[in-house]
């Protein structure tokens, strides 16, 4: 026999050897069925069998131990077994969380309101809430923007220099983008802008933003807006003792979105509000159906009224 013959059995001899330790030591492990029924104590059904030929077990015992962790007893209902129904998870939190309706002529309390949770303390998502600013911003771009070609260039379209002799570049019409007053290579063109974004999207954002003002305490929610007066005087006057204009010693300017529900016909004291807020810097006025990501999100404070708070929460609860 030679070397090489000799040395290639070897590998085979120790792996079989190797074989048979491993098929001992699992032959040792594995146990009979009835030994591991009788040791934890369960009685397993055939597949064939229903459920309501399953026995139920009289001694719950952890594997490979004797000791007992349930009552033994003949009794279904001390084992619950089987189960009545699938456990369901409890959400601990609840449906809704509480916030002051203020008047808003005094900024004195009034009352505890129950608002919903969904809506006034959901996630803040800022991935969202620039998808729908952005969306926004984009629809109120004129895209007005031009620029003329070189067919709409003023000047003449002959050659302005014969192709050869020269020792110059080759050129032709004066209206080319390299000259000066010629026409704009790849210029502005009007169009517009607008991009697409789901409405459940927008919704979403618009969630993220009250729950972020209601979560930093920028959200004042009041019975009505209704002033008597019209003057621009009294209504500055009046949130600046509300304390929601800044005091003029900062020099900041305030910045206020108020956010009631308006109908096609206002009455005398929305009115009011609308014709005195006109000339304060700072100070918006929009309603509650127009209500938009951007304009809520840029203003430091939001005040709405309890007839926007039903609307909002009617139009942003989740599905």
């Amino acid at each position: 026999m030679s070397y090489l013959s000799r040395t290639a059995k070897k590998p085979l001899q120790s792996f079989s050897r190797a074989s048979r330790v491993v098929s001992a030591l699992c032959s040792s492990l594995v146990k009979p069925a009835n030994v591991w029924q009788q040791q934890t104590g369960y009685l397993g059904r055939s597949l064939s069998g229903s459920a309501a030929e399953m026995p139920a077990p009289s001694v719950l015992r952890p594997i490979g131990s004797n000791r007992k962790v349930a009552p033994s007893a003949g009794d279904v209902s001390t084992l619950n077994w089987p189960l009545a129904q699938a456990v369901r998870a409890v959400d601990p939190m609840p449906e809704t969380v509480q916030a002051w309706m203020m008047d808003f002529e005094t900024n004195s309390p009034l009352e505890i309101l129950d608002v919903q949770r969904s809506v006034f303390a959901a996630p803040i998502r800022t991935d969202i809430i620039h998808r729908a600013v952005t969306y926004e911003r984009n629809m109120k771009r004129q895209g007005t923007h031009n620029s003329r070609t070189r067919s709409e260039v003023r000047g003449s379209t002959r050659k302005v220099q014969p192709q050869k002799g020269l020792g110059a570049a080759r050129h032709g019409t004066r209206r080319a983008p390299q000259f000066v007053g010629g026409a704009k290579a790849h210029g502005p063109v009007p169009r517009s802008h607008e991009t697409g974004l789901q409405r459940r999207v927008w919704l979403m954002a618009l969630r993220s933003v009250l729950s972020a003002k209601y979560s930093q305490d920028q959200l004042v929610i009041v019975d009505n807006m209704d002033i008597e007066s019209h003057r621009t005087g009294e209504l500055f006057n009046m949130l600046k003792i509300n304390g929601w204009i800044p005091p003029t010693a900062s020099k900041k300017l305030p910045s206020i979105m108020l956010l009631p529900l308006m109908d096609a016909e206002l009455s005398g004291g929305l009115r009011n509000v609308e014709i005195a807020s006109r000339n304060i810097q700072g100070i918006s006025l929009m309603n509650a159906r127009d209500a938009e990501v951007y304009e809520t999100l840029r203003h430091e404070l939001l005040v709405i009224d309890r007839k926007a708070l039903d609307l909002l929460q009617e139009i942003l609860k989740p599905l």
